[in-house]
């Protein structure tokens, strides 16, 4: 596909917004729907239901193959997210959490749409705020704050492949069967959790390099923050992107820790069991102005051990139909480097600008990923940068995002970026 053809798509999908825009933005009176329904007088018994829908439509440079052959462009439209979520808080003392849906529907799809289980658990409030216990298949997790935030309330149009580590492999969607425990003393924010990672792409052999290994073991991960400003809610996932509804100023670290998880290579090119252990610390500020804008930013530190030179590659949604065959290391489509033994460092930051435009706010942002993996001889810088225009805050939202991704191949034996290449989506957002 020629770049003109690219820009001609991207400035139809711009004005097609616009005119559905037009439509949306005079519904002025639109006010949001009531879905949750009270069953008891004093309101300490309620059920209600969430409905989430992320559309994309992308424009993909894809990688070129292992001849330095360059494979066209692909433009698409795919359904990043459907999701229904169902939801109980009985007296005050129990908290019951369903979501169901499928992820990323694309016409490149090996099978048929696959509707999943995502969710489902039940939490007791042992001491209100202070301490919950759950149970079940949850997001409660350890290592960062992107690993316990909300899908529809972020700044950049979904969180980085990388903080979702053991994807795939140990868990499903980022979540895990388990035992949790969370709340809030003082100022600390903590959540705890004990689970069974599943085996889905583990390996009982080996093929003489760092890889999953087979094993029962539980996993443990927590995540701690101290919130300098206002204080977060306790019975839903929390913010990327808080718009400056409230002041807040928090300073965050997580670990994950699964014993005897790999197969590691030693120097002597042997192979031994060893452990995975990962942690984070990072830094999240979301503050309101007096002219009513708002500053959203987040700095975030990761460092990965998964054994020697353990490197893995991802494609969220790739629809490339390019001879795997023929593939760079990194793979075909919009594959690239996004978990290894290493160390990240990702930033973002936006500001919502304080006059509406067409009844729409407008927010800006940007955001930069440092990546040094031991497998790779040279370190890498990615890009992201757009806009969000939110018609009723994060409810619907129109997101235009272009990321960078290094394209990475061997020259004299090293492993190292030989060119970059971008990928384009517009992300149309509802939930209710």
């Amino acid at each position: 596909m020629s770049v003109n053809k690219i820009v001609l798509q991207i400035v139809f999908s711009i004005v097609l917004i616009g005119i559905c825009s037009k439509n949306l933005i005079a519904q002025s009176e639109l006010t949001h729907p009531k879905l949750r329904y009270y069953l008891s007088e004093d309101k300490s018994s309620y059920a209600g239901f969430v409905m989430i829908n992320q559309v994309w439509t992308r424009v993909i440079q894809n990688n070129p193959d292992m001849n330095g052959v360059y494979e066209a462009s692909d433009f698409d439209v795919g359904i990043r997210r459907s999701r229904l979520i169902f939801y109980t808080s009985l007296l005050d003392k129990v908290y019951i959490f369903t979501q169901m849906g499928s992820d990323g529907l694309t016409f490149n799809n090996s099978e048929k749409p696959q509707f999943s289980l995502y969710n489902a658990h039940t939490e007791f409030f042992l001491k209100k705020d202070i301490l919950h216990v759950g149970f079940g298949l949850h997001t409660w997790n350890g290592i960062s704050r992107y690993n316990n935030s909300s899908a529809t309330k972020r700044l950049v149009i979904d969180n980085p492949a990388f903080t979702y580590p053991v994807a795939g492999i140990w868990d499903r969607f980022g979540r895990q069967l388990g035992i949790y425990a969370k709340g809030t003393v003082a100022k600390l924010n903590y959540r705890m959790s004990v689970a069974k990672p599943f085996l889905t792409g583990t390996d009982l052999a080996n093929d003489n390099s760092t890889t999953a290994r087979a094993n029962d073991n539980m996993a443990y991960k927590g995540y701690f923050s101290w919130q300098f400003f206002d204080k977060e809610s306790q019975s839903h996932a929390i913010t990327m992107n808080n718009l400056g509804k409230a002041k807040m100023f928090n300073i965050g670290a997580g670990f994950y820790y699964h014993p005897e998880a790999m197969f590691s290579r030693t120097e002597a090119e042997n192979l031994e069991v060893a452990d995975i252990f990962l942690f984070s610390t990072d830094l999240f500020v979301d503050l309101p102005f007096k002219n009513g804008g708002a500053m959203t930013s987040y700095l975030g530190y990761f460092n990965y051990d998964f054994g020697k030179d353990y490197i893995r590659s991802a494609g969220r949604m790739n629809v490339s139909m390019a001879d795997k065959g023929m593939a760079i290391p990194q793979g075909i489509g919009n594959s690239e480097w996004e978990v290894g033994t290493g160390s990240i460092l990702r930033g973002e930051f936006g500001y919502l600008l304080p006059n509406k435009m067409m009844n729409s706010q407008i927010q800006p942002f940007s955001a930069i990923t440092y990546k040094d993996f031991e497998a790779l001889d040279e370190a890498s810088t990615q890009f992201d940068i757009g806009v969000n225009i939110l018609q009723m805050g994060h409810n619907i939202k129109w997101t235009f995002q272009g990321s960078s991704r290094p394209i990475y191949n061997l020259v004299a034996g090293q492993n190292v970026i030989t060119d970059t290449k971008w990928q384009f989506i517009m992300q149309a957002q509802i939930f209710f």
